[in-house]
């Protein structure tokens, strides 16, 4: 009995080391993305406080030298997850870059679906901003820097087109952008965070398509 058991854990040995050799080795830009996606889902659930970097390397299967071999300074991982949510390979917004060539409704319609969608299917950036707004940490800032103002500054160039086209009357284009992001983002928190859609739900395109109308009728010339 004894030795059928040795000659099991001998076998389960030589098997695990084994399945170590055939297993592909990450490249530098694949290891990367994994530490951002692990540092990504801990922070959303713990917060930046309650999350070291001990905990990311163990989810990740790898040494904390590792994730400053890759990340020199807690700046670069914040940028790094930010932009794993909201660039395109080129660099560039993925929702700037949808907009490209749309005007009038057909912007803010583009604008509300894609957020609304985003945040239903993963709704781990949302509470991964709440968190770094509520521990007045460093993301959050970066994040409102770096895309929320280019999201706006973009919505109030449309806003100010419209304006001078006819379509809308005279409004505050920063007030109005952020009145409409507001709605979106409000709905979307307390649907998937707050648990508002265990008592409300919607298909989302009929949300955005109601929420375009609401404010371009309230904004009508």
């Amino acid at each position: 009995m004894e030795r059928k058991t040795a000659l099991k854990s001998r076998a389960a040995a030589v098997k695990s080391k084994a399945a170590k050799k055939t297993r592909k080795r990450m490249s530098g830009e694949e290891r990367r993305a994994q530490i951002v996606k692990v540092a990504s889902d801990l922070f959303s659930k713990k917060g930046f406080k309650g999350t070291t970097t001990r905990e990311i390397a163990r989810g990740a299967g790898i040494s904390e030298a590792v994730i400053f071999k890759h990340f020199s300074h807690k700046e670069d991982l914040y940028k790094a997850i930010i932009d794993s949510r909201c660039i395109v390979s080129e660099g560039e917004s993925c929702l700037i870059s949808m907009l490209k060539g749309k005007k009038g409704a057909e912007v803010f319609r583009t604008v509300a679906v894609y957020m609304l969608e985003e945040h239903h299917k993963d709704p781990s950036f949302m509470r991964l901003l709440t968190y770094s707004a509520l521990e007045q940490h460093t993301l959050s800032e970066l994040f409102v820097k770096t895309r929320a103002l280019e999201l706006l500054g973009f919505l109030e160039d449309k806003i100010n087109e419209m304006i001078r086209e006819g379509w809308m009357r005279e409004v505050d284009p920063a007030l109005a952008a952020r009145a409409f992001i507001g709605m979106v983002v409000h709905y979307s928190i307390a649907q998937e965070i707050y648990g508002f859609k265990r008592y409300f739900k919607r298909p989302l395109e009929e949300v955005a398509e109601s929420f375009v109308d609401i404010f371009l009728e309230g904004t009508r010339r």
